[in-house]
């Protein structure tokens, strides 16, 4: 008989859709013509990207460009906004490709439709910022299938063109913010989230692509797991791209690898070659809600 699922928390970045190859290929072409417009070579504005990926602590951090050293070297007399608009032509770059290679694993509509419609509770849960999950799930047509969305409180920062700044139009208390140190793999924030929704954890199921922080974290907190084994399929190159520009700092580097010697012998529930294969492997069914109309962040858990 399949495990009954009446709660669905599912991982967004290279569970939902291809993250590492979509935002690798982007970035990229915001670098390419970024070095022609400031005729800096590219090893450098990697260095700088670098450095303002770590003051932010966010490797996506909006609008980063602006912020590096070569942009202030030539542009330092212009407003936010008027850099923006002297380095326009590589912000449209960056979204031209973005929209070539942002798009949903085969099955991912599909199977969320399916199990949306069986009553059961789909929720989204990502280290990504609410702005950058809320703009992907927006373009992939996904947020209507999710309940609510678990991400990483934005970063303060000024935008470049204030009329854009707002996050797009949600249903109330879609959103809960997660604290920036409350990171993966800590089995509370699961908890938390079953709490809130009155589902017991071992009716819940939490889907990811890292065995080590996703994996972990759902056994720690004895919710059924699935490991989204077809995210882990991406270039070498496409990875080389990111490392190169990460906001890991060495501490960071050096935590991960603690991670995982301390989970390297974590074994999901089950193993994923495509997102519609829970279908084959679980029982979605409804789940009523006992919801608070407050609005609240998940608790302060250590």
């Amino acid at each position: 008989m399949k495990p009954e699922v009446r709660l669905l928390i599912t991982d967004l970045d290279n569970t939902l859709y291809d993250w590492v190859t979509y935002f690798s290929e982007a970035f990229s072409a915001l670098i390419e013509r970024t070095e022609e417009i400031l005729s800096v070579p590219r090893s450098r504005l990697l260095d700088e990207f670098k450095l303002v990926h770590q003051k932010h602590h966010n490797s996506e951090h909006p609008f980063a460009l602006l912020e590096i050293r070569s942009v202030a070297e030539k542009f330092g007399h212009l407003t936010r906004q008027e850099k923006k608009q002297a380095l326009d032509s590589a912000f449209y770059a960056f979204n031209k490709k973005r929209k070539e290679t942002l798009f949903a694993y085969e099955g991912v509509l599909n199977t969320l439709r399916y199990i949306c419609g069986n009553g059961c509770t789909i929720v989204g849960h990502t280290e990504a910022t609410v702005p950058n999950a809320i703009f992907r799930l927006s373009s992939l047509g996904l947020t209507e299938y999710l309940f609510r969305l678990y991400a990483i409180e934005p970063p303060e920062f000024e935008h470049p063109d204030p009329g854009r700044a707002k996050l797009r139009d949600l249903p109330p208390n879609f959103v809960r913010t997660v604290p920036r140190l409350k990171r993966k793999p800590n089995p509370l924030l699961l908890l938390d989230i079953c709490s809130e929704l009155s589902v017991e954890p071992s009716h819940t199921l939490y889907v990811g692509d890292s065995l080590t922080r996703d994996m972990s974290m759902a056994k720690s907190a004895g919710v059924r797991s699935a490991w989204a084994k077809y995210g882990t399929k991406y270039s070498r190159v496409h990875w080389e791209t990111l490392v190169r520009v990460t906001h890991w700092t060495e501490n960071d580097v050096k935590r991960e690898q603690e991670l995982g010697l301390k989970f390297s012998a974590t074994e999901p529930d089950v193993v994923l070659e495509s997102y519609s294969q829970l279908l084959e492997e679980f029982h979605f069914k409804a789940s009523p809600l006992h919801l608070n109309s407050t609005v609240v962040n998940v608790r302060d858990s250590k």
